[in-house]
């Protein structure tokens, strides 16, 4: 599974759209897609709606996008250690890595 912020563009003022951190305007949503093998599809499996100037690093979303991404599984690959999730560096927290470590999960 590999989770990412995506930066969307908007040309008008929608709802929650704000200014984003590269002087554009539009969302930030993070994303979860899944590659079931060599030659997976890559396909969406969860997205988390955030305002444009929402934060790269936010723990919280990066924990309620993996939940929603888990949620969308075969029960099998839910617990343990039956699935790989990825993100970049904006994963990198603390409070992120030690819910993905916590026993029993």
């Amino acid at each position: 599974m590999d989770i990412d912020g995506v930066l969307v563009l908007a040309h008008s003022e929608q709802q929650d759209a704000t200014a984003t951190w590269k002087k554009t305007f539009g969302h930030h949503p993070s994303m979860a897609f899944v590659d079931h093998s060599s030659g997976g599809s890559g396909e969406p499996v969860a997205a988390l709606l955030r305002p444009a100037n929402a934060g790269s690093n936010t723990a919280a979303d990066h924990i309620t996008t993996t939940q929603l991404a888990l949620s969308q599984l075969a029960k099998t690959y839910r617990r343990g250690r039956q699935t790989l999730i990825r993100t970049d560096s904006g994963g990198g927290t603390h409070e992120f890595v030690d819910w993905l470590a916590k026993r029993g999960r």
